[in-house]
């Protein structure tokens, strides 16, 4: 479609993408069975933390953006997860993701959950469905990321990179677009608040990023404290609904904070029921759905995961109440 017709927050469905999606599926799903032993999740396997937090909206979010979650400042409890995209050794190169879950009382029943799901990267690597398939089924070949770097997805470059500071003072964004209000968005959380105490040094160690966050939160017993900022798109050539490529540089709105209490990090009891939650950002009120190729391409993707994992591990997907102790 001509550039000159397109119009702020809208999807434009590029031609064959369904059947595109379709093949993602089928080739996720063939990875990820001939895996031995329980699934693990697709996306984002290794956990460095499940944590309690408190998501705060903000009093002075603008009119046009008080929809859904963000209709009234107010407070709800927040689960927050850090993980790796891949490898298991934080002093590798990885992606390094946080997922917050918003729980949003719904009367008597189970609270609604309101999903954001951030990276450390501003913007993704694919353009599209048939661009990350083409990625994927090339990884499967053997081709070398830098030489995938060098041709056909020059984004890889720094979307994988060894972190050099603790979770809780890195910056994270969506990459992919989401509605809000009569518009369309994309979410950065960055660190704020006080400091009350160093940062936290990160040692040589495989898991360096999770011993960083037990020995703030546990030992030290200092919390932490984000930003939920949106970058609105304003210009629907340069910041497009449809290449997540492209990063949106508009001024940040902030609407909300996020407090992370200090806490025990490392109980099982507590990892195992943060480990069987579902994640994805199709955990969402209707004012904030998704939108873009790589996030339709996730709805589905993620559902098949999530039923493999729960099939091999025995273990139902667990709904939370927000009431949950350790």
């Amino acid at each position: 479609m001509a550039n000159a017709t397109l119009e702020t927050g809208k999807e434009y469905v590029p031609e064959g993408e369904s059947a595109a999606i379709e093949q993602l599926r089928a080739l996720h799903l063939q990875v990820h069975q001939a895996k031995p032993g329980p699934g693990l999740r697709g996306e984002h396997p290794k956990q460095h933390a499940g944590l309690w937090a408190t998501f705060r909206v903000a009093d002075d979010v603008p009119g046009s953006m008080r929809v859904g979650l963000f209709a009234a400042p107010r407070s709800y409890t927040a689960i927050v997860r850090f993980s790796n995209g891949r490898g298991p050794d934080d002093t590798k190169p990885e992606v390094h993701a946080m997922a917050i879950k918003v729980l949003v009382p719904d009367g008597t029943g189970p609270p609604r959950m309101q999903d954001f799901i951030v990276a450390d990267h501003s913007v993704f690597f694919a353009q599209n469905v048939q661009h990350i398939l083409e990625f994927l089924v090339a990884t499967i070949k053997g081709t070398p990321i830098p030489q995938l770097a060098a041709t056909t997805h020059p984004k890889v470059i720094g979307f994988s990179s060894v972190a050099t500071r603790s979770l809780l003072d890195m910056t994270f964004w969506s990459q992919t677009p989401y509605t809000l209000g009569e518009g369309a968005v994309k979410y950065v959380v960055t660190p704020s608040g006080p400091t009350d105490g160093p940062a936290i040094p990160l040692a040589s160690s495989p898991d360096c990023l999770r011993e960083a966050l037990i020995e703030q939160l546990t030992f030290q017993k200092r919390g932490a404290q984000f930003d939920l900022s949106v970058n609105p798109q304003t210009d629907a050539k340069t910041m497009p609904i449809e290449d997540p490529t492209e990063e949106w540089i508009s001024a940040p709105v902030r609407l909300a904070t996020i407090s992370i209490h200090p806490q025990k990090c490392d109980a099982p009891e507590q990892q195992a029921f943060v480990e069987n939650l579902s994640w994805t950002p199709w955990n969402s009120l209707p004012e904030h759905r998704p939108l873009g190729g790589i996030n339709r391409a996730r709805k589905l993707v993620y559902e098949d995961s999530s039923a493999l994992r729960h099939k091999t591990t025995g273990k139902s997907p667990i709904v939370p109440t927000g009431r949950e102790w350790f």
